[in-house]
């Protein structure tokens, strides 16, 4: 018994001295990467990263100060596969290269259209420390360029792309935050056609790349959110405009927050705006079949309130109320049948129409996938209800009120 006790004593004292965390890493070993972009240069893969420097980012006390070093480096690396290109890294590079904290994926036009995604997902999505949660964002530059621009307000420019993409998404709803593991489920579904938004440089990269930047009051070029790029399969075959964003964020019921900027209906005030802010809606599809014909009814129904009036309405009465939301929902069901013509053209399903139809009744949906172009067989109709919550605090716009005063 005393022996049988005794080495379990040993046991659990060798458990405890061998313990804590085997494959734990110095700080000082890693270069830690924030961003990565990924180009094609004389048929190899180019992959640039984004590297942060810690003594730099120690160094400034703000967001928007300018220390003597930039608070980032960029380095490449070429190579015949993405993964030789990375072993080759360790040929310019003194640390490990570490992805823990990569949030952003950047892929240029050139390698999505040409290359296609397929080999870039497979790379990312096997490394455990890679992160799945990454943003994928296209550009139709060089992706690398991107990397470069020095951004005021953060010191990191990866964290502060990433934080565009969250409040886009928050405040507009037309630019989704397209997810690495999203991504890679869109790209692999025979239902879906995958998305992912276009970042741009906006102005002289040139001297926004330089720490004289940080200096400076205005800001020589700036990073924004661009169109949406739409592919099939793994490979990117156009773009979709802002307008045509904010139709399939009404079809694929991703509508938080948006603005809808809408002229007066009244007679002699065309030319006159206002401004109806959604703060909340939903939208339901409804798969049929009708004398043979696919057909996808969508309700769309959106509740939110007058943020801006240029016209010179009675907003206390219920008519001209109803009136205004009436035009707001011709106008919104109107640019989704715009949009639905180009989705077809280009033989995309963004809003998942295919998924609704498969859930629904299967063996539609398998005579539709037995053509080439099952987008063209779906007819789409919309219904869009759109109510006024409130008018905020006044109910006249304020040039009225100037044109009342009698000196």
């Amino acid at each position: 018994m005393l022996r049988r006790l005794g080495l379990m004593i040993l046991s659990l004292s060798v458990a405890l001295l061998t313990g804590g965390c085997w494959d734990s890493q110095e700080l000082n070993t890693l270069s830690i990467i924030s961003a990565t972009s990924i180009d094609r240069s004389n048929g190899k893969w180019e992959i640039s990263f984004q590297v942060v420097i810690p003594q730099s980012i120690a160094t400034q006390t703000g967001g928007g100060s300018a220390g003597s070093q930039s608070p980032t480096t960029i380095f490449s690396t070429k190579g015949r596969s993405i993964a030789e290109a990375m072993q080759n890294a360790s040929l310019e590079t003194s640390r490990k290269l570490f992805f823990a904290h990569n949030s952003v994926l950047i892929l240029s036009e050139d390698v999505a259209r040409k290359e296609g995604v397929g080999e870039i997902l497979d790379f990312f999505l096997r490394p455990f420390e890679s992160r799945e949660t990454m943003s994928v964002l296209l550009t139709k530059g060089k992706a690398s360029n991107l990397l470069e621009v020095l951004i005021p307000l953060e010191k990191i420019s990866g964290n502060a792309i990433q934080r565009i993409i969250d409040q886009s998404q928050k405040n507009l709803s037309q630019a989704q935050n397209m997810r690495l593991i999203d991504f890679a489920r869109m790209i692999a579904s025979p239902d879906e056609s995958a998305m992912a938004p276009e970042l741009e440089v906006s102005g002289d990269l040139s001297k926004q790349s330089s720490l004289d930047a940080l200096k400076s009051t205005r800001n020589d070029a700036v990073i924004k959110l661009g169109e949406l790029g739409v592919f099939r399969k793994d490979k990117l075959v156009g773009w979709i405009d802002q307008k045509d964003s904010r139709s399939v964020a009404w079809l694929s019921n991703r509508v938080s927050s948006m603005m809808v900027v809408f002229p007066c209906s009244a007679k002699g005030q065309e030319n006159q705006l206002l401004s109806y802010r959604v703060l909340k809606s939903s939208t339901k599809l409804e798969p049929k079949v009708i004398h043979g014909k696919s057909i996808i009814l969508a309700k769309i129904q959106a509740t939110g309130a007058i943020d801006e009036s240029g016209c010179n309405l009675d907003l206390k009465n219920p008519g001209v109320i109803r009136d205004i939301e009436r035009t707001i929902s011709k106008q919104i069901g109107g640019e989704i049948m715009e949009t639905w013509s180009h989705l077809q053209e280009m033989n995309v399903d963004l809003a998942g129409f295919m998924n609704a139809i498969h859930r629904k009744d299967p063996s539609t949906w398998r005579k539709l996938m037995r053509t080439k172009r099952p987008i063209e067989e779906i007819s789409l109709r919309v219904q869009v209800k759109i109510n006024i919550e409130h008018t905020n605090m006044i109910t006249k716009p304020y040039s009225s009120l100037l044109k009342d005063q009698k000196f």
